[in-house]
């Protein structure tokens, strides 16, 4: 047992509850969407404006304008916009990840598309130090997981002083979160957002009481003044999106602009009907509406195909994928972030940098009941895999040296 519940809450989800700064700009009050009269293409032109509008509130001529580009749809949707503001010559973009992953590949490809230099930071090979994380940790305020950010010296020294675009609260507030049954009551959306976002599941959750009764605390729930269509949106906003999206693609020292953040925008999004933000439907339709060509490349959301492939297409693909993972290749193309896990087998300079600093969190005597040496040689002889606890610990030691107060 974890003696903090907040400690066993932040490894179980990969961030604080607790956290009180509101990066989201919520809209007063959320309605329907009055659609009386209104054409398909009538619709779709007032998203572009509201889009559009969102992204001139922010835009500043004459600054360097970075993108950081993913293969999903929010990166490529800012991108498509400020080349309505400038010239691509002012613009640039930058992709971190594995080679080979959608993400990757796909960013390289519609920045060429678009005319625009792409930088590539393979992180398998990005050599991390603890004093970079501990600025990291600085810059997003201590508070998630570390390694699923972009690596912080390299962003700055390339795109110090650019305006950096982001995509963030695109998926949230379009309707990726709409899948599946909803929740008919605010106790059962609870349940199922902890659920959903639990970063840590299996055996080793099974070493963290008390982490989850504490979650449902500290969550944020919306008021219902606020008129929210549905239990899930309101709940990931305030808190997933707030207290671990934002502080990850946010960080701190850089200007940033976040078009999706507009409570005009997030109003129109949030106030379609439950089929139209299903899956990101109307979203979808509204990008290949409006840049046909940009969304006629593939997507990560759509398995590497473009949006308007067969729906028989990524289907296949995905059981592909997972007949591969069956006979053991590993290299899933979905999956982009560093491999934490593996590296702590293959590369000895890594495991070094991260059993430091768990020796130092042992020291600290924040648990009784399990034994971190155990856990540690069981992961590295493969017996089990660990590597998501042993992610949350090291971050947890690399906050509480940068300044984390518990």
């Amino acid at each position: 047992m974890i003696f903090s519940p907040k400690i066993a809450s932040f490894l179980e989800l990969g961030y604080f509850l607790d956290y009180s700064p509101t990066t989201v700009r919520l809209p007063s009050k959320i309605e329907a969407v009055d659609q009386t009269g209104l054409t398909q293409t009538e619709l779709l032109g007032r998203i572009r404006s509201h889009f559009l509008g969102s992204v001139e509130k922010l835009f500043k001529p004459g600054q360097t304008n970075v993108v950081p580009l993913s293969g999903g749809l929010d990166s490529r949707a800012v991108l498509g916009a400020l080349l309505e503001f400038t010239d691509s010559s002012n613009i640039v973009t930058y992709t971190y990840g594995l080679p080979g992953s959608f993400d990757f590949e796909i960013a390289g490809r519609v920045a060429r598309q678009a005319g625009i230099r792409n930088m590539q930071i393979p992180l398998k090979e990005y050599d991390y130090t603890l004093d970079e994380l501990l600025e990291t940790s600085a810059a997003m305020d201590h508070q998630t997981l570390l390694f699923y950010h972009a690596p912080l010296y390299r962003i700055k020294q390339s795109f110090a002083g650019g305006l950096h675009w982001s995509g963030f609260l695109g998926e949230a507030i379009t309707g990726d979160h709409i899948r599946g049954e909803l929740a008919t009551g605010q106790e059962e959306a609870i349940d199922k957002f902890i659920d959903f976002n639990r970063f840590i599941k299996g055996g080793d959750a099974l070493l963290l009481s008390g982490g989850l009764d504490y979650s449902r605390q500290q969550v944020v729930i919306p008021s219902p003044a606020r008129g929210f269509l549905t239990f899930e949106e309101g709940l990931d906003l305030l808190n997933r999106q707030n207290k671990y999206i934002a502080p990850h693609v946010m960080l701190k020292g850089f200007e940033h602009a976040a078009p999706f953040n507009d409570p005009a925008l997030m109003a129109l999004f949030l106030g379609l009907t439950e089929d139209q933000k299903r899956h990101q439907g109307l979203f979808k339709q509204f990008l290949q509406w409006w840049q046909p060509v940009l969304f006629s490349l593939p997507v990560k959301n759509n398995v590497g195909f473009p949006l308007g492939a067969a729906r028989w297409k990524p289907k296949v693909r995905k059981k592909w994928i997972g007949l591969r993972k069956r006979f053991g290749v590993l290299n899933d193309p979905n999956i982009n972030y560093f491999n934490f896990s593996g590296n702590l087998i293959e590369s000895a300079s890594f495991r070094h940098l991260v059993w430091s600093q768990l020796a130092d969190l042992m020291a600290r005597k924040l648990w009784d009941t399990f034994n971190l040496e155990e856990i540690w040689k069981s992961h590295l002889n493969k017996t089990a895999d660990h590597g998501k606890l042993i992610q949350g610990l090291f971050s947890l030691e690399v906050h509480l040296k940068a300044g984390k107060q518990l």
